[in-house]
């Protein structure tokens, strides 16, 4: 799981490096709120079950300004669930997000993401039926309270599986996450 961040950290950093050393048009922030968290449970060719979990993220963030209306934004992310009686579920997220300002106050923004299976409470996640590494896509809004903080809400789409048990039958992990995000001005 290293190689896969140190890899992912050094394309971001590579594929921007003219971006790096312009202090003035990035900017650096952190992130937090609620993680609503959907489970669906694919039994078989003809029903799905559902269950919600309640949780939080924390996060940091690295945005590009490419122009006034479009920036790349690149996160990371923790998110884990916290409830007493099901199992505990940790996740790291890592976004890459091309935001575009539709208004003065309003952004919308989208794009793929990774997550890494870090933890199961109660279970050893060396099982052959947890992937570690899972694909995702996000879609959101972001309306900026000010130019440093911003309410944020975004849909987190499964595209892989976080469990899969043979031939129709699989669980997948979709997110709900409000919060705040606090921009630091270089």
């Amino acid at each position: 799981m290293k190689k896969y961040i140190s890899l992912l950290i050094f394309t971001v950093l590579f594929l921007n490096k003219n971006l790096i050393f312009a202090q003035s048009i990035n900017l650096f922030g952190v992130k937090g709120g609620v993680n609503l968290m959907e489970i669906r449970d694919k039994l078989n060719d003809d029903s799905v079950a559902k269950e919600n979990k309640t949780g939080f993220y924390l996060g940091a963030f690295m945005e590009f300004r490419k122009s006034v209306n479009f920036s790349i934004q690149a996160e990371i992310n923790y998110s884990g669930t916290n409830n007493k009686t099901n199992d505990q579920i940790g996740l790291l997220h890592i976004p890459v997000l091309f935001k575009y300002k539709v208004a003065n106050k309003v952004e919308i923004y989208g794009g793929p993401e990774s997550q890494f299976l870090l933890s199961v409470s109660r279970t050893d996640i060396k099982n052959k039926q947890y992937k570690k590494f899972i694909l995702a896509a996000d879609l959101g809004v972001g309306f900026l309270i000010t130019e440093e903080l911003t309410l944020d809400a975004r849909y987190n789409l499964a595209v892989s599986n976080y469990m899969d048990f043979g031939p129709h039958r699989n669980k997948k992990l979709n997110f709900i996450q409000i919060g705040l995000a606090y921009k630091f001005d270089n």
